[in-house]
């Protein structure tokens, strides 16, 4: 999946423009599970963290432009959390709130 993402940039809250990286939604989402509802199993933080990823990139991929907005993203990363665990979905938000308050100060 990977090869048809190479193309793909994101657009960062800040209008800051980067290479698509895979691996930041897979590990976001196993930060989140694993410091909230699955602390205490990292198996299944790790395989809802890998198939979130998965559908995500598909998604991705198929959208029609280059440029892909941070927001649309999680939005996609939220709706595939509620699918799978939504107090994953909860711990995932959790998660994102604290990182964008660290990064903000």
């Amino acid at each position: 999946m990977e090869s048809k993402l190479v193309n793909k940039v994101v657009i960062k809250r800040n209008g800051r423009v980067v290479d698509w990286d895979s691996f930041r939604i897979q590990t976001a989402v196993f930060k989140a599970a694993i410091n909230g509802k699955f602390h205490d199993k990292p198996l299944q933080a790790n395989m809802i963290a890998n198939n979130v990823t998965r559908i995500v990139e598909k998604v991705v991929a198929e959208m029609p432009f280059e440029k892909v907005e941070i927001e649309a993203i999680q939005n996609h990363v939220m709706k595939q959390l509620n699918d799978f665990d939504p107090d994953v979905a909860r711990d995932f938000l959790e998660y994102k709130t604290r990182r964008n308050i660290e990064q903000s100060h």
